[in-house]
């Protein structure tokens, strides 16, 4: 299976899985909703990008909050 392959096999099924869940869930008075899985998607998106290419030659272009201007790298407070 090529990564491209890989990819899109990733990509159909968290697709499948989300709609799935979806129509599934059993608290219908608070139904799930296409943005709850949000984070998710943004961490498949790092599977698939970054981590599926770290193999390859080809230099990426810095992610935006690679190239960000201020990124706070202070440690929150304790409570």
């Amino acid at each position: 299976m090529t990564q491209d392959e890989y990819a899109s096999e990733l990509a159909r099924r968290f697709e499948e899985f989300t709609h799935w869940a979806i129509a599934s869930w059993p608290q219908k008075n608070y139904p799930l909703m296409q943005s709850d899985f949000a984070e998710a998607r943004r961490e498949i998106s790092v599977i698939l990008g970054r981590k599926l290419q770290e193999g390859q030659t080809s230099i990426a272009a810095p992610s935006a909050q690679e190239s960000a201007q201020y990124i706070d790298v202070n440690p929150a407070p304790w409570p």
